[in-house]
């Protein structure tokens, strides 16, 4: 699913400051690499980094149901 650069930045910090909260998707952005036009996993503590440089534009959010908790699949469901 594509989002906006300001709101995979607010999701980075967010995540950043917020370790136990389990978010059920990476963030990934295509120009992570000068080189490389694939899509790339950002992890959360980069969240500066992001912000401070403007030639990362293009994100999306890749589904991760990987170690699902029984109260997020419920959470998930409603």
């Amino acid at each position: 699913m594509k989002i906006s650069r300001k709101l995979a930045i607010a999701i980075l910090k967010y995540l950043d400051k917020n370790p136990r909260f389990y978010f059920p998707f990476l963030v990934m952005c295509q120009e992570y690499g000068p080189e490389d036009d694939d899509f790339v996993e950002i992890c959360y503590n980069e969240w500066q980094l992001i912000e401070e440089d403007e030639s990362y534009k293009t994100f999306e959010l890749w589904e991760n149901l990987q170690d699902l908790r029984e109260d997020t699949t419920q959470l998930l469901a409603k």
